[in-house]
């Protein structure tokens, strides 16, 4: 038994040339012939027909009388049997009445046949080869080969006779077929001469080329150590030779590759962000221990639960993995952990999608800091409330909403009375506490929709969004009298307040011109002798 593909396939080809081929000549070549000689003997029956056809009397057009044979078709139609090897010819009438033949004592003779009337007398062409000693349509033998053949004849599209003509296509035919037995001959000493070759390769090639396979299968199954004997200083040997170096190249670098998959192996299974991989099928092939925490998962349950459920919210991940992230939350709270999730799709040039892996940290403390940091960013060291930054960008938020939808809003700005003379009477550190108690006050006393700010030194701030001229002025005189009736360490301290609202600045005068109108009302309470509080307009 042959037992590499190659072989087995030029045996096979070597048996089909031997054998098939001369099969395929006789069956499919030699029909084939046959149908064209035949073919070619209807065309020449045809043109032959329709050229006597021309010949025949008119007096059967209306069928009311014989066909009329005059000599000169008789003379043509011999001189056409000389020509063209027309062994027979006769002529019917539209009945089927034999009204002319080359053997004058059929004439006279009826056809019945059904082929005549159903197909020739319908304007077809009937054709039959009759091999020799084979019985023709009207039940003749002949010790030749012909080709009978039916040709209708026609008067303005009627039917009114028909010629049959026999042709000898022995010489022809003899031909063809000692042609054909000639190339079967040949085709069969060509398939010889494959299978030959063939027989020769195996005992020359197959052997050593069977040494490179065996060695090939033991390395495809891992053995790296395989190697070839070179025999000689063929090209099957330089075959073995380059094997042999392929080897150890691929043992190198196997044992390059298992080093740096362990690396890998070690750099996942140690990282502290969580990492999850699939494969094609997008089955979860590997979780770090870090995905594990971060999750609340273990293991076996990632796995049972798939890629998509990592985060127990199947439509965001596929949604992640269709936009690549793209329009998604940078962050993702889950399992008490603020993450950071990030998940791909991997693929490759050669095999298309491999796979799918998502990335997975924790920046809970991050988060933790980056609010610390933006609340410092936006609040008085001193005092815990707002800043003039924050007062800034809230005011020109304010400003904008309520010039979009025509609400009302006010600002009272404010200091404390005399706080100079009252730092140098008693330091700076209660002047601090002054400060401190102030904006204890400030935040209980407004709503807790107002925005307290501290505006810069002892001055203060205070917006007060969707509120009318008559609740900004009385919450304005309830604080000033708290703070007066208020102690801190036993001292008392007052402050004078200034209003301004929005309906009251001109629109290109923008939030600070509101803040100046008010600091124009604080001055004003200021003049009128402190402790008071003053709206503008004055």
């Amino acid at each position: 038994m042959l037992k590499y593909k190659f072989m087995r396939n030029s045996f096979l080809a070597s048996v089909l040339i031997a054998l098939f081929l001369p099969i395929y000549t006789i069956f499919f070549t030699y029909p084939t012939f046959n149908r064209l000689l035949t073919a070619n003997t209807e065309e020449a029956a045809i043109r032959i027909g329709t050229h006597l056809a021309t010949m025949v009397g008119e007096a059967d057009v209306a069928n009311e009388g014989p066909l009329q044979v005059s000599d000169e078709l008789k003379t043509e139609a011999a001189k056409v049997a000389r020509d063209f090897k027309v062994m027979k010819y006769r002529v019917f009438a539209h009945t089927g009445e034999l009204v002319y033949s080359s053997v004058a004592s059929e004439i006279g003779r009826m056809n019945e046949k059904e082929y005549f009337h159903q197909i020739v007398a319908q304007g077809g062409v009937f054709t039959k080869t009759v091999a020799k000693e084979g019985s023709t349509m009207e039940g003749e033998t002949f010790k030749m080969d012909v080709v009978e053949t039916y040709v209708p004849i026609l008067r303005e599209g009627r039917f009114v006779g028909a010629f049959e003509i026999y042709f000898d296509i022995t010489a022809p035919k003899g031909a063809l077929d000692e042609a054909i037995m000639h190339s079967s001959a040949v085709l069969i000493i060509i398939g010889g001469g494959f299978l030959f070759l063939m027989l020769l390769v195996r005992r020359s090639v197959v052997g050593p080329i069977s040494h490179v396979t065996q060695a090939m299968n033991h390395m495809a199954q891992g053995n790296y150590d395989e190697r070839v004997p070179v025999m000689g200083k063929d090209e099957i040997s330089d075959m073995a030779r380059i094997f042999n170096q392929m080897g150890d190249q691929l043992k190198r670098s196997h044992a390059g590759l298992h080093q740096e998959k362990k690396k890998l192996t070690t750099i996942l299974l140690s990282a502290r962000e969580g990492i999850v991989v699939t494969d094609p099928k997008n089955r979860v092939v590997l979780a770090n221990p870090s995905a594990q925490r971060l999750l609340g998962k273990d293991e076996k349950t990632i796995f049972e639960e798939g890629f998509h459920n990592l985060i127990d919210d199947a439509d965001f991940v596929t949604r992640f993995l269709e936009t690549s992230g793209v329009g998604m939350p940078e962050t993702i709270v889950f399992n008490q952990h603020v993450l950071q999730f990030y998940a791909s799709t991997i693929h490759s040039p050669q095999d298309g999608r491999i796979g799918s892996a998502a990335l997975i940290r924790d920046v809970t403390e991050e988060k933790k800091l980056e609010d610390k940091l933006r609340e410092l960013s936006h609040t008085d060291g001193l005092t815990g409330l707002l800043n003039r930054r924050r007062l800034d960008e809230i005011l020109a938020a304010e400003f904008q909403r309520a010039k979009r939808y025509g609400t009302e809003f006010g600002i009272l700005l404010f200091d404390v009375d005399h706080f100079k003379k009252f730092n140098d009477e008693h330091g700076h550190d209660q002047g601090d506490r002054v400060l401190q108690a102030l904006a204890h006050e400030m935040k209980d006393h407004f709503r807790s929709l107002d925005y307290c700010c501290r505006f810069g030194g002892e001055e203060f701030c205070i917006i007060m969004p969707s509120t009318i001229t008559p609740g900004i002025m009385d919450a304005a005189d309830r604080f000033r009298v708290k703070v007066a009736n208020m102690l801190v360490d036993g001292l008392q301290v007052t402050i004078s307040i200034g209003i301004a609202i929005f309906s009251q600045v001109q629109p290109e005068k923008g939030p600070q011109g509101m803040i100046k109108l008010a600091d124009e009302a604080l001055y004003a309470a200021k003049q009128a002798g402190r402790n008071r509080v003053k709206f503008f307009p004055l």
